[in-house]
């Protein structure tokens, strides 16, 4: 190499170098305004958030009340039929007569089906015949028997053929009794689902289906404790304290007098409830099984309680809470809330009367916060 090409290598090397160095200060003074002006978005941020929690807030308060209650309770309920029959053939042949109207009240015993009696009626007629004759048989070989003109083998045959003859006598019958197909139990009947004239085979498809519906059976799901309460209640009869209402499809409110009240006998694992069952005469069939209603459960006797507006509660991930308003400051407060009466919650645990509670706004407000009261009107 010789002096000319090291002296343009030196002055290159050097040219890098000075580059280098730019970037380097460039990427330095980069990361130093990049920190000052997050610091300052961050104090601006700060200083923003504290003037908010400092503004004052104009909110109306409420001090919490106690009040006589009763305690109200709704459950959706199932209506069930406590009997219900499907109405199968017994015997085949064709259906002769349809003996009710489609969706008529039935009583038990009731005709609602023929089915070709008269030749089922032959049928018990032959085997009385047949049974006759072989009665007669038998009485002229036992006298034979007694002569000792007949063996023994024989007039065990005898007396073997005149069991056969009375029992076909007894199926035949029997038989003539399944012709006339009556209702098993007292209810409503929906619409047949055959025609006269058809033909039905025995055990066969059903023919209608009957509905009992007085009385029926009410299905509700309740806590353990519930259950405990609500069947010490009932035992006491005319003495109880509770009263049970249902409320209908339309909002018609009725009062249910329970023939009987009790529980299944195990605690659903995935629900942790239990089904308590209630027997209603239903004396208007006005519950129709396979409905959903609404039971009211109250107590008629009152107690008195603390409680505070429902719009005053509010909820987060650690319960139910209510902002309580000291020296113009709001702080945030967790309670225990029992059942609702009328537009208020019941307040087991965590207020007192002298308290001051918000209203109003109560999701908005923090912890900390600044607020200008004003008592609500009553």
């Amino acid at each position: 190499m010789n002096e000319h090409e090291i002296i343009k290598n030196t002055k290159e090397n050097k040219f890098n170098l000075t580059q280098g160095g730019i970037f380097v200060l460039i990427f330095i003074a980069g990361i130093v305004i990049g920190y000052l002006v997050t610091s300052y978005m961050a104090k601006k941020g700060f200083e923003k958030m504290m003037a908010a929690m400092n503004k004052e807030t104009y909110i109306t308060v409420q001090s919490p009340k106690i009040e006589n209650v009763t305690s109200n309770k709704k459950y959706i309920a199932k209506v069930e039929a406590i009997n219900a029959v499907d109405i199968k053939p017994q015997v085949s042949g064709y259906i002769e007569e349809i003996l009710f109207e489609d969706g008529s009240e039935v009583q038990e015993g009731q005709s609602l089906y023929n089915i070709e009696k008269r030749r089922y009626a032959a049928n018990v007629a032959s085997a009385k015949a047949n049974l006759m004759q072989i009665e007669n048989d038998y009485k002229r070989q036992q006298a034979l028997y007694k002569d000792k003109m007949l063996p023994k083998a024989e007039l065990e045959v005898a007396e073997a053929n005149v069991a056969k003859a009375k029992a076909a006598l007894e199926l035949a019958e029997v038989d003539l009794d399944h012709a006339d197909i009556e209702a098993p139990i007292s209810g409503r009947i929906g619409k047949t689902l055959i025609s006269k004239g058809n033909f039905v085979a025995s055990g066969g498809a059903n023919l209608a289906r009957i509905v009992q519906m007085q009385p029926v059976r009410i299905n509700i799901s309740v806590t353990d404790k519930e259950r405990l309460h609500t069947v010490k209640e009932m035992a006491k009869g005319t003495e109880s304290t509770m009263h049970l209402q249902a409320q209908l499809a339309d909002g018609t409110i009725i009062d249910i007098e329970p023939n009987k009240v009790y529980s299944d006998n195990e605690v659903s694992a995935q629900t942790a409830t239990i089904p308590l069952y209630i027997e209603y005469q239903n004396p208007e069939s006005l519950l129709i099984p396979g409905n959903f209603i609404n039971i009211l459960v109250s107590e008629t006797s009152a107690k008195e309680e603390i409680t505070v507006p429902q719009v005053a509660v509010a909820q987060d991930g650690n319960g139910k809470y209510v902002m309580v308003i000291k020296n113009d400051v709001a702080e945030q407060k967790y309670i225990e809330v029992g059942d609702t009466f009328k537009d208020r919650f019941v307040v087991k645990n965590g207020l007192t009367t002298d308290d001051k509670i918000a209203i109003t706004g109560v999701q908005k407000l923090s912890n900390g916060q600044k607020v200008k009261a004003t008592e609500a009107l009553e």
